[in-house]
């Protein structure tokens, strides 16, 4: 009886690792993306300086849509988003659902630091 649980064990500790072995491939696929570099902060920019300079990124179509699916779960809104939207942030990241607009997220960047920061202003 022993051996028939060992066994058992065995075969169900192989089946997980073969199931968590399937092949992934890095791949890099095109997005559709729009960046603003700009120096102070958002809703109040201006030209960016040697030492004020941010870049904010704006995604769109399914690489947003494939981000959005992997921050899981959505959040209430704060930006007012329409009816049947959806929201998902995390720390400096944001991605929202539209029905009117489909996917999008946005993010930025402090050039002088390299330090993540806010790419919207919601």
């Amino acid at each position: 009886m022993k051996l028939f649980a060992l066994l058992g064990t065995l075969m169900v500790a192989v089946a997980a690792l073969a199931y968590g072995a399937q092949q992934w491939k890095w791949v890099t696929r095109p997005a559709d993306v729009q960046y603003v570099i700009y120096g102070g902060d958002l809703g109040d920019t201006y030209a960016p300086a040697p030492h004020d300079a941010h870049v904010a990124f704006y995604l769109r179509g399914p690489a947003a849509k494939e981000m959005f699916n992997a921050m899981g779960p959505d959040k209430k809104s704060e930006c007012g988003i329409e009816k049947n939207g959806r929201v998902r942030e995390k720390e400096h990241m944001a991605c929202r659902y539209r029905p009117s607009d489909g996917y999008e997220c946005d993010f930025g960047f402090d050039l002088t630091s390299g330090k993540s920061i806010g790419g919207s202003i919601c």
